[in-house]
């Protein structure tokens, strides 16, 4: 099922559009949220019934800005060309392209469902690759463009009981760094952003609270983490990971030996869905 529409407020700004995966809820509407405020008009993707048509209305509203957006199952392998051939069918021009959308599935491994293990290669892995495969050459057509993708700080390293998590974003890590590279004579820089814990929903606060307070102290709030990602985006950074408490962790895991870390992360995830 696909659907669109346009919010009520426009902007008289810029003429281009950020593309915003994964943009209802979470990290993600703050990321929308965050780049609304900084003039950006936007299209927002997500999936019907997740209140985007509001969510587009209030942000086009309080900000002055163009909100467009599509209601669509970004676990569909048709979906990326729907969105693509939405733009060019509506003229419009994008210079930003964020890859959000990702799922958190954690566990034992032998424990998975298969529907688990399809979501977290499909939205982590499969989607973003699409995505960025297919708008490469759109956002070539501009001076500037900007290609963001969602990695997480787990995706540094191996993490046992969220072994397929940590791996999908490993491969977004490295995909974005090698794309980075590819794209860097074209006039589109490409980032990635590698957050820790991000306080999005209730069962996100359910899982920190079981995790032990070390980890909750590291954890931030999505309007925080949002504007820190969008400002280093435009500042060009390669990796970006929000909140000064997370750079220092990164910094400290980088001594620690290997083995040590997995045992910590593996004591830190046991349990938790």
């Amino acid at each position: 099922m696909v659907s669109s529409n346009r919010s009520t407020a426009m902007s008289d700004s810029s003429p281009y559009y950020a593309i915003v995966t994964g943009a209802s809820q979470g990290l993600g509407r703050a990321l929308a949220t965050e780049l609304a405020r900084r003039g950006h008009n936007l299209l927002l993707v997500a999936l019907p019934g997740t209140g985007l048509p509001e969510l587009s209305e209030s942000l086009g509203v309080n900000h002055n800005v163009s909100v467009l957006f599509l209601e669509t199952d970004l676990m569909s392998r048709e979906a990326p060309g729907v969105i693509l051939e939405y733009i060019r069918a509506n003229a419009i021009e994008t210079d930003i392209l964020v890859n959000n959308v990702g799922i958190g599935h954690g566990g034992e491994i032998g424990d998975y469902s298969d529907e688990a293990i399809e979501e977290s290669v499909f939205l982590n892995m499969r989607c973003t690759t699409l995505m960025t495969n297919i708008f490469a050459e759109e956002l070539g057509k501009r001076e500037r463009a900007y290609i963001l993708n969602i990695g997480s700080f787990g995706g540094f390293m191996p993490v046992p009981y969220k072994s397929i998590y940590s791996a999908t974003k490993s491969y977004i890590y490295n995909f974005s760094l090698a794309v980075r590279e590819e794209l860097r004579d074209r006039g589109t820089s490409v980032s990635v952003a590698m957050p820790g814990g991000i306080i999005t929903n209730h069962r996100v606060r359910k899982r920190l609270n079981e995790v032990g307070p070390v980890a909750r102290s590291f954890t931030i709030e999505p309007d925080r983490a949002a504007e820190d990602i969008i400002d280093s985006m435009f500042r060009f950074r390669k990796v970006i990971i929000p909140g000064w408490r997370m750079r220092m962790a990164y910094s400290i895991g980088c001594l620690l030996p290997f083995r040590l870390l997995l045992a910590m992360t593996g004591r830190m995830f046991r349990g938790v869905s």
